[in-house]
């Protein structure tokens, strides 16, 4: 399969113009996560010129997690600012499949941190979500392409698209904030002096500098999904998830695995409408196929999986002194729809010395009389009778 495929498509009136980094990008990475880079499309914005930075290869295969406080730019590709995108494409299509974990299918990583380790205050750039089924079996993304609506944009989705000129000139109204972020010839000669971007814009609330969670500290359930950048990725192996708490950010707790792999690890998904970032999963934005419409009608796409995806920047706004809302994309895993057994606590995909010090860990009763970390059998105590079972399924493998 060639790394990059060259297409040109109509976006509700905005041109892609096909502006591939052509050095620098190197081969595809297969299996779980995206393997191919079909279109990247920045817009301008301060990073995009840099080499550390722009390269669009970094979206391909597993992400680099750094956790919930501090972000990991060694393996990221930036966007830019309104309407700067990325489209990946993957070896086999990524199904809809209602057996995989709370019925999400796929999950996109980025360099979204909290703000002090509080998981209702985020640094996050945010970005949609578009998938594209090939329907016409050609390899190519031209086939119709689908928007995940998400939890703010409006029901009638062409009344939050729009388009966005760019040049260099200081002459014209249309230069980005400064014109050093104009994406270099050298680098981008498909780009020419000038060009245009699109996106389905979000709302006001995203255009700060932090999003805030309008139920503030102590929310439980979560007001924002169904986009890029929201979440977190987390150190590969932290199973202990990421509340807020004194484990974030830590693979040092009985359940953590540092040697897990990273194409079980980060196909785990986190729950998008709870605050924090559950047990067992690597953190990043999941989605269900089944929440994409068409952009013109607002009905239900009715997929059955996506080929590609396309991410894009959908926020115009700069906040000094950190300059352009731009989104920093890691990776998009195909989410895992093995199951995992009951014993297997720590989701690593083995039954082992770990998941015994979970239920020696846990012994006893379980908090509030409800089910816990370690009860096999939902008894409301974790005793010798879930021992045996984990005994009993020692060295069982659930990951294929």
């Amino acid at each position: 399969m060639n790394t990059f495929r060259k297409h040109v498509s109509v976006r509700l009136g905005c041109l892609a113009a096909g502006a591939l980094l052509l050095s620098g990008s190197g081969a595809a990475m297969g299996g779980d996560f995206a393997t191919v880079v079909i279109d990247y499309l920045p817009a301008p914005g301060q990073f995009v010129n840099n080499p550390l930075i722009n390269d669009p290869s970094h979206a391909l295969g597993p992400p680099v997690g750094s956790g919930t406080t501090t972000p990991n730019n060694t393996k990221v590709v930036t966007l830019g600012g309104f309407g700067g995108s990325i489209t990946l494409g993957f070896d086999e299509p990524v199904l809809d499949d209602p057996l995989n974990p709370m019925g999400l299918d796929a999950i996109v990583f980025s360099n979204a941190t909290w703000v002090a380790g509080d998981p209702t205050r985020r640094f996050a750039e945010v970005a949609t979500i578009e998938i594209s089924r090939d329907q016409n079996g050609n390899g190519v993304a031209d086939d119709p392409w689908f928007v995940v609506p998400g939890s703010s944009l409006p029901m009638a989705l062409l009344d939050a698209h729009r388009t966005q000129m760019w040049d260099a000139s200081g002459a014209t109204p249309t230069p980005p904030e400064d014109v050093g972020w104009y994406p270099s010839a050298a680098i981008f000669p498909k780009i020419g002096a000038s060009y245009e971007t699109c996106a389905f814009e979000l709302t006001a609330e995203f255009a700060g500098s932090v999003l805030n969670h309008p139920g503030g500290a102590g929310a439980v359930l979560e007001t924002h999904s169904g986009y890029a950048e929201l979440s977190p990725t987390l150190l590969l192996g932290d199973l202990s998830g990421a509340d807020g708490g004194v484990f974030d950010n830590s693979i040092s707790n009985p359940e953590d695995d540092p040697a897990i792999s990273p194409g079980f690890f980060y196909t785990t998904p986190d729950d998008p409408f709870t605050v924090g970032i559950d047990r067992g999963s690597g953190g990043g934005d999941a989605f269900d196929i089944a929440w994409a419409v068409d952009p013109v009608t607002g009905a239900s796409a009715n997929l059955d999986g996506f080929d590609f995806i396309r991410i894009t920047t959908a926020i115009d706004a700069i906040n000094p002194p950190f300059g352009e809302k731009s989104a920093e994309i890691a990776a998009v895993a195909n989410v895992r729809s093995l199951p995992v057994r009951a014993e297997d606590f720590n989701a690593d995909g083995r039954i082992n010395a770990l998941d015994l010090a979970i239920v020696l860990g846990a012994w006893g009763d379980c908090v509030n009389g409800g089910s816990c970390v370690g009860d096999i059998n939902e008894d409301d105590v974790v005793n010798a009778a879930d021992l045996a079972l984990v005994l009993g399924a020692w060295g069982s493998y659930v990951e294929g």
